[in-house]
C-alpha cells in the first residue's frame, strides 16, 4: 500500500484562488461577486431605454388611478343636488361618513388579503381578480337605487381598489430594473393624484347635467381604467421573483429576459436571476425558521402564514420601521384626502 503524501496544513490557496487545504480538510473560497453591471442609465433616462417595463408599470398602476378617481368623484358627488334627491340619508353627517368610509374599509380588507392571494396565484392573476371585484362594485354603484345598495357597492369596489393598490407596487418592484425601481414606484402615487384631478374635471362637467346621470356617469366612467387593465394583463409577464419562489427557474429566466429586452445568456440577466434566487431562498429559510408549523401548501397555511408575517412587523426589531411606514401613510391621507371631502361640503 502506497504511503499518502503528507498534507501541509498551511497550504496557500491554489493558483485559481478557489480552493485551499487546511488540516486535511478541503476549503473552497468563492470569489466575491463582481460589481453588478447596470442595465442602463438611472431614472427617467433608464425608462426611455426600456419602454416595455414602463408600459408594464403604467398598466399595473391603473389601480392607483382608480383609487384616486374614486376619492375625487365622491368629494364632489356628495354635494350634488341630483345625488341628494336620490339618497336623502346622505344629508345626515353619520350616514354620509359611513358611505364615504366604505371604500376605505373595503380597501383595508382587500390589501390585507392580497398578500397571500398574490403569493398563491401570482401577481398577474391577482390583478385580474382585483379588477373583477372592482368592476362588480363599480357596476353596483352606477346602478344603485337606494342607500344600502350604494354602501355595499362601495365596500365591494373598495376591496378591489385595495387589492390593486397593494399588488401594483409589489409587482412594479419585482419587474423593474434596479436603476429605475424608485422612479417606477413613484408612478403609483402619481397615478393616484392624476385620478383625483381627472375626477374633479369630470364631475365639474357632469354636475350641471339634469337627472341622475350627473352622478351615475362619473361612477360608470371608472370602469374604463379597469377594462384597460384587464386587457393589459395579457401582455404583463409573470414576476420573475414569484416564478423563482415557485421553483420555476427557467420560466423566471425567460420572463427576466423579456423584461430586460436582452437574451437569456446576457451576464446581467444571469446575475440578477442569481440575486433573486438568493433572496427568495433567504426569505423561505427565514420563514421556515420563524414559523415551522405553517410551512407547506394549502390555502389555510397560506392565510395563517400571511397573518403571522403581519404580526412579525410589530415585534421587536421591526416595529420602529413599521410605525414609520404607518404614520407616513396616515399623515399623507389626513393632510391630502380629508380636505377633499370637507371643503366641498362647506361650499
Amino acid at each position: 500500500m502506497m504511503d499518502k503524501k503528507p498534507i501541509d496544513p498551511a497550504k496557500e490557496l491554489s493558483p485559481d484562488g478557489r480552493s485551499s487545504i487546511q488540516g486535511g480538510i478541503a476549503h473552497h473560497a468563492e470569489d466575491p461577486l463582481p460589481e453588478r453591471e447596470p442595465y442602463g442609465p438611472p431614472g427617467i433616462r433608464g425608462l426611455i431605454a426600456n419602454p416595455f417595463v414602463l408600459m408594464c408599470a403604467a398598466c399595473s398602476t391603473l389601480g392607483g388611478l382608480t383609487f384616486g378617481y374614486d376619492q375625487g368623484v365622491v368629494s364632489v358627488i356628495l354635494v350634488m343636488d341630483q345625488f341628494l334627491e336620490r339618497f336623502p340619508e346622505v344629508n345626515s353627517g353619520f350616514w354620509k361618513g359611513l358611505m364615504t368610509a366604505m371604500i376605505e374599509l373595503g380597501a383595508f380588507l382587500g390589501a390585507m388579503n392580497q398578500g397571500w392571494i398574490a403569493d398563491k396565484i401570482s401577481r398577474r392573476y391577482s390583478i385580474i381578480v382585483a379588477v373583477c371585484i372592482f368592476t362588480v362594485g363599480s357596476v353596483l354603484q352606477t346602478a344603485a337605487v337606494d342607500y344600502a345598495m350604494l354602501t355595499v357597492a362601495r365596500l365591494i369596489g373598495g376591496v378591489g381598489i385595495g387589492m390593486l393598490s397593494m399588488v401594483a407596487p409589489l409587482y412594479i418592484s419585482e419587474i423593474s430594473p434596479p436603476e429605475c425601481r424608485g422612479t417606477l414606484l413613484v408612478m403609483e402615487e402619481l397615478f393616484i393624484v392624476l385620478g383625483i384631478v381627472i375626477a374633479y374635471w369630470i364631475t365639474y362637467g357632469t354636475r350641471y347635467m339634469s337627472g341622475e346621470w350627473a352622478w351615475r356617469l362619473p361612477f360608470l366612467l371608472q370602469l374604463i381604467p379597469g377594462f384597460i387593465l384587464s386587457a393589459g394583463v395579457i401582455v404583463l409577464p409573470f414576476s420573475p421573483r414569484w416564478l423563482v419562489a415557485k421553483g420555476r427557474v427557467q420560466e423566471a429566466l425567460q420572463s427576466l429576459s423579456k423584461l430586460r429586452q436582452l437574451p437569456p445568456s446576457d451576464k446581467r440577466v444571469r446575475q440578477e436571476l442569481l440575486d433573486i434566487k438568493a433572496e427568495v431562498r433567504f426569505h423561505q429559510e427565514l420563514n421556515a425558521e420563524k414559523h415551522p408549523n405553517l410551512q407547506g401548501g394549502g390555502i389555510k397555511n397560506a392565510i395563517l402564514l400571511d397573518l403571522a408575517c403581519w404580526a412579525d412587523c410589530f415585534k421587536k426589531g421591526c416595529w420602529r420601521r413599521t410605525h414609520i411606514g404607518v404614520m407616513m401613510m396616515f399623515f399623507q391621507q389626513v393632510s391630502s384626502k380629508m380636505p377633499q371631502k370637507i371643503i366641498p361640503e362647506s361650499n
